[in-house]
């Protein structure tokens, strides 16, 4: 595989896993989208984290990718 087939295959990995946190996230919202599920999301973003490792996604790029995913004004249910 080339370095462009290679970055090509990152960035869609990386697209990938964001679409997956979006959704767990969508998924966790109650209350018209004014509250979330924290423990629900824990546990969907703790799969989601264990399979993004086997991915080979390293910790800190899984945890940027939570963190841009997470909406600013969240409130915790």
């Amino acid at each position: 595989m080339n370095v462009n087939s290679s970055n090509q295959f990152h960035e869609g990995l990386l697209a990938q896993y964001q679409e997956l946190i979006r959704e767990a996230i969508l998924e966790c919202e109650t209350d018209h989208k004014t509250r979330i599920d924290l423990g629900m999301l824990n546990m969907k973003l703790k799969l989601i984290y264990k399979a993004a490792k086997y991915d080979g996604l390293d910790e800190e790029t899984i945890s940027h990718l939570i963190d841009m995913a997470m909406p600013s004004s969240a409130l915790a249910a």
